[in-house]
């Protein structure tokens, strides 16, 4: 019998808060509870109880995040929330563009941290690629990260099947993408231009950051509704402490940083700038 008794619930929801910060409420339960059914059909063990016995005394990394990528879910497009990508256009492309704002060394970094499949930030590159046409003269890169090994996976193939791809506008589709054709299907591939922009590795953003210089952009959508409010604050703060004065944080369109007390200033919805 696999059904997730409350009390082993209450468990996982201690693993996942310790380890990655996630907030799992009781309205998770039915979730949780259907998505380890399923797992449990096609693994070695015969039952919860013994699997969280797994996880709690025994496993190792990879069998985390395999528990990861069974309560996580990567809901993603190309260009979700466009107001986003307008935004970039508007108060930070082309003021670049006429000189009206600088960068030192014409360095641009963006990191798009729960970059999920990957088009989140590849939709970053072709944003900036229409923006800058001279984009191959800036010192331009974007880091991309998430925790999931399936999602970091899928983000370097950078290959996705036609019905991903169907809210690309058709001109940056032939622009950007090869269409290859599959066994079954058809597939677009992002273009060597676009994928020479970014870097996708694994990272878990409870854990130190290892990077050195400052962020002109972050991108941390539809995340934080995961986190509890101290949890949210303490990673908006992390950001707020890798961002270059005047840097851009987007949210997710259903997520706000009203009553965390953090030094940023509201743009417009969903996107703030360091104050």
């Amino acid at each position: 019998m696999n059904t997730l008794a409350p009390n082993q619930f209450r468990r996982i929801a201690e693993i996942a808060q310790a380890r990655w910060g996630l907030h799992l409420t009781d309205k998770k339960l039915p979730l949780v509870s259907n998505r380890l059914a399923s797992f449990l059909r096609h693994s070695r063990f015969g039952s919860i109880e013994e699997y969280l016995s797994h996880l709690e005394r025994e496993c190792d990394e990879e069998d985390m995040l395999v528990f990861f990528d069974l309560l996580s879910t990567n809901v993603t497009s190309f260009f979700r929330d466009q107001q986003h990508f307008d935004y970039l256009e508007r108060e930070l492309y082309t003021p670049l563009a006429r000189g009206n704002i600088v960068t030192p060394g014409r360095r641009i970094r963006i990191w798009s941290a729960a970059c999920s499949t990957g088009q989140e930030p590849y939709s970053l590159a072709i944003n900036a690629l229409e923006c800058l046409p001279d984009l191959g003269a800036w010192d331009f890169r974007i880091l991309a990260t998430d925790l999931s090994t399936f999602a970091v996976e899928q983000a370097k193939a950078g290959r996705y099947a036609e019905d991903k791809v169907a809210e690309v506008p058709p001109e940056l589709r032939r622009k950007h993408f090869a269409r290859v054709r599959s066994e079954r299907e058809a597939i677009y591939e992002v273009s060597p231009e676009v994928r020479g922009l970014v870097t996708i590795a694994r990272m878990n953003l409870m854990d130190p950051w290892p990077f050195r210089g400052k962020f002109d952009v972050i991108f941390c959508r539809n995340v934080m509704i995961y986190f509890n409010a101290d949890t949210r604050r303490s990673l908006v703060l992390r950001f707020h402490n890798l961002l270059r004065p005047g840097g851009i944080l987007a949210v997710g369109s259903a997520e706000t940083l009203a009553g965390l007390d953090v030094p940023f200033r509201a743009a417009q919805a969903s996107v703030y700038v360091k104050e």
